[in-house]
């Protein structure tokens, strides 16, 4: 079993890093920045810092790109935020368990062969779903870059397609 883990903002939201474990927990720069505003929790994180017990590491650049090639054949590409590439890439990384609430995040670690943990009890990744573009107005489908049906001018909905059981390591 995986004992260090990767909290993303919702591991944050849901009070996940005061949980006990016997790894250590970490999380991106990005990430920290983003969780800055929980005045309520800032000092029991910094604790858990000064500790040694949640380091704050960036990722190799080399494994942003793997993430974002896994997110563009998932559809999720447009879902996720810098924060959610950065935390997803040191996941990779470091080979270690992520804990999200996120399904774009848990969708892409999961094809990625990360294994996931919800941040909040009962929010499981089921599947692996891969995101399907379409027009609602013409029913044509497009790749994740478009935004816009180019034909008759609608903005594109979203919808998946489940691919397979997600991992659950």
């Amino acid at each position: 079993m995986h004992s260090d883990l990767v909290l993303d903002a919702g591991a944050f939201y849901a009070g996940t890093m005061f949980l006990s474990s016997s790894g250590k927990m970490y999380t991106t720069s990005l990430v920290l920045e983003e969780v800055r505003h929980i005045k309520s929790r800032l000092s029991a994180l910094e604790a858990l810092r000064d500790s040694g017990r949640l380091l704050v590491q960036d990722p190799d650049q080399d494994l942003t790109k793997d993430v974002l090639d896994a997110a563009a054949k998932t559809g999720d590409r447009s879902a996720l935020s810098h924060e959610d590439v950065s935390i997803i890439a040191l996941a990779l990384q470091l080979k270690a368990q992520l804990v999200t609430d996120d399904y774009s995040v848990a969708n892409v670690a999961s094809v990625l062969h990360i294994p996931v943990k919800p941040a909040t009890a009962g929010k499981e990744i089921k599947e692996v779903r891969k995101w399907i573009f379409y027009c609602s107005g013409c029913s044509r489908t497009y790749g994740s870059n478009e935004k816009v049906c180019p034909l008759c001018g609608n903005k594109l909905s979203r919808k998946y397609r489940k691919n397979r059981p997600a991992s659950t390591h």
